[in-house]
């Protein structure tokens, strides 16, 4: 009974620092600079402006008209409408909805980075270093991009993918 006890207890605190390593920004029209300290972030809401300091785990950026800036991130998800984010570098970038803005450096190291766009409209400005996966899917996405040649699928139609 003791041990079960002991065990529950050390699951119940194992849980609660998991779920403490993760940020959570839920707003409407707040415009505000959040330390990062290594943390994940999911921000969701309406219509708000986060500057993120230091150095991120996984950002997911989800609802609409967001602005939010950052240094580097593990991963990048953004999902909803009209998102707008600038990155210095990010490790992976999963795209979906509609209409995302995205300006950031993908940094693939030993493994490719992967990115992957779904949903219509986004448009992103990529940096990349390092071996990067593209997968650009949906419609009338555009993408452009510098740095080290990616590989690159496509499915779906209207799509705009040039080299800077």
């Amino acid at each position: 009974m003791h041990k079960v006890l002991a065990v529950g207890v050390v699951v119940a605190a194992w849980l609660s620092t998991a779920q403490a390593q993760t940020l959570e920004l839920d707003d409407i029209g707040v415009s505000r600079d959040v330390p990062c300290n290594g943390l994940d972030v999911i921000i969701t809401g309406n219509g708000n402006q986060f500057r993120l300091a230091g150095d991120c785990g996984q950002v997911e950026v989800g609802g609409s008209e967001q602005q939010v800036s950052f240094g580097e991130a593990t991963s990048l998800v953004v999902t909803g409408a009209n998102n707008r984010v600038e990155a210095e570098r990010v490790g992976g970038l999963d795209v979906s909805g509609s209409e995302h803005r995205i300006d950031s450096q993908v940094q693939g190291s030993g493994q490719p980075a992967q990115v992957a766009l779904y949903g219509e409209g986004h448009v992103l400005d990529l940096d990349l270093s390092g071996p990067v996966q593209i997968e650009v899917n949906g419609i009338g996405q555009q993408l452009t991009w510098r740095g080290d040649e990616p590989q690159i699928e496509t499915s779906g139609v209207e799509h705009h993918i040039e080299r800077d």
